[in-house]
């Protein structure tokens, strides 16, 4: 089986004073490959990278990620600058995990326009990875320009951090197979993973790249309760919260209910061909941590 990841999901009304370092604290005990946070605008989650950083100053060995960072809403040349002091403070620890976008309302936010969204995304990208490995950088592209720009520190990771991405839309997954180390599937494509990965791999090879070098992975939510309709509720409430609709069959493709349960849900997703599967509390309960690792982790040992 592959490697588990716990997402912070948590909205920042229901969130205590150490609520994120105990959190991440309780991941790296419980032996779990990595330590996520989600990222939007016009919402009540928490700043990613400030969490993150909160994160990684209490552990040190668990892997810290953004699944995923709307990286259109940042300028690359401090983006760059973030993740990289992230890299460096973490100890090479860092995934960042981008998405494009599906809600205007983040972009709105922000002032930046929610049209063109996937190429000036790419764009970013693009730029952050020069400014992350070379000196004296000039760009002028269609939504950012630099001139002679050299940019630190350098993240540790040579030569920067892994690049995730995540979403299904057919841009998406050319974006993947030309640029990214890594592919997030959401929750609701799990179940249709093995055709993404083929359409993946087969535009990774017609653009000269091996397919077996890009991470596979999903995201997914989980509500563990021996009552397995109070589960669903708690999900589908968090569905509804975030997205504004539950949008997907939440006992198909989210964990609900006992432990037991949780863990063959979880056996069947990595059956899909996943290499990493990322786990995201829908209720901010610590006890849903505990819960995972005293549960049901240990259901899944071999």
């Amino acid at each position: 089986m592959g490697k588990i990841g716990l997402c912070f999901v948590n909205p920042a009304p229901q969130i205590q004073p150490g609520h994120v370092t105990t959190a991440a604290r309780k991941c790296e005990a419980m032996g779990v490959h990595s330590f996520w946070v989600i990222d939007r605008i016009a919402y009540d989650n928490l700043e990613p990278f400030t969490v993150l950083a909160a994160a990684s100053a209490v552990t040190e060995k668990i892997r810290i990620g953004t699944s995923v960072l709307l990286a259109a809403l940042r300028h690359p040349t401090l983006l760059a600058k973030t993740v990289a002091t992230l890299d460096l403070l973490s100890g090479g620890r860092v995934t960042l995990g981008i998405g494009f976008g599906s809600r205007e309302n983040d972009f709105t936010a922000v002032e930046i326009p929610f049209h063109g969204r996937g190429s000036r995304a790419e764009e970013a990208l693009r730029l952050m990875k020069r400014l992350w490995t070379e000196e004296g950088v000039t760009h002028r592209g269609r939504f950012f320009q630099v001139e002679n720009l050299t940019v630190g520190p350098r993240p540790i990771q040579s030569p920067h951090p892994p690049i995730w991405m995540g979403g299904s839309a057919e841009a998406v997954l050319r974006r993947v197979a030309r640029l990214a180390n890594g592919y997030i599937c959401g929750s609701s494509a799990i179940q249709d993973f093995p055709s993404l990965w083929e359409k993946i791999s087969g535009l990774a090879i017609s653009a000269g790249r091996n397919p077996q070098e890009i991470e596979k992975a999903a995201l997914t939510f989980m509500a563990i309760d021996e009552n397995r309709a109070k589960a669903v509720d708690a999900c589908a409430a968090y569905v509804q919260r975030y997205y504004g609709k539950v949008r997907m069959d939440v006992e198909k493709h989210l964990l609900v209910g006992a432990p037991e349960a949780c863990a063959e849900k979880i056996r069947s997703f990595f059956s899909k061909g996943l290499d990493t599967l990322i786990i995201g509390a829908a209720t901010p309960d610590l006890k849903q941590l505990d819960l995972f690792g005293d549960k049901v982790l240990p259901l899944l040992k071999p």
